[in-house]
């Protein structure tokens, strides 16, 4: 076989040959290496992209993160503005009311005047003010409107709605016949 290879290359030495053989070799694994080279070029950057990608997105992440906690945080200080103011008025009512006891029981004044009968017309504007809003836009409120339960009185009136007694009505307000039991 030597022999074939010799007489076909006839004058062209040994050593030219297997250095050129060496060359090609040499050529080929090297053209195979920067194949190789380039892949790991591409998977590299491939990854450095992927990196970046997952970098900004948990960026994105703790920010979005930081604006509930500062929401929450946020809705927590107004709720508890809220339970505070809720608390001051639920104590300036508790006062009030007490005020308004402390009047009818011992003011003899004002304890007579709560001993008579309320009028049917103030009887029937409480009740509309009842069924209306706050804004007096006419809208009824969530809560039921003072129910009509009882009849008024013979002289068509309703006793002072803080009195009170067994006879009290649904709405809260004697009639003035029942008036003369308390």
């Amino acid at each position: 076989m030597w022999n074939l290879l010799l007489g076909s290359f006839g004058r062209i030495p040994v050593r030219l040959l297997i250095a050129l053989a060496v060359l090609a070799l040499l050529a080929g694994g090297l053209w195979g290496f920067t194949q190789r080279l380039d892949q790991w070029r591409e998977a590299l950057a491939d990854a450095q992209g992927e990196a970046r990608s997952a970098h900004e997105l948990a960026q994105r992440q703790q920010l979005v993160a930081r604006a509930w906690q500062q929401h929450a945080e946020h809705l927590a200080e107004v709720n508890a503005s809220r339970d505070q103011q809720l608390e001051a008025s639920q104590q300036a009512l508790a006062g009030k009311r007490q005020q308004l006891e402390r009047i009818i029981n011992d003011h003899q004044t004002s304890k007579e005047w709560a001993d008579h009968a309320v009028p049917d017309g103030v009887h029937q504007w409480l009740r509309q003010l009842a069924a209306t809003d706050d804004a007096g836009d006419g809208a009824t409120t969530t809560h039921a409107a003072i129910s009509d339960a009882t009849a008024a009185g013979p002289g068509g009136d309703r006793q002072y709605p803080y009195q009170p007694g067994p006879a009290d009505t649904a709405d809260g307000l004697r009639t003035a016949s029942t008036a003369h039991e308390h």
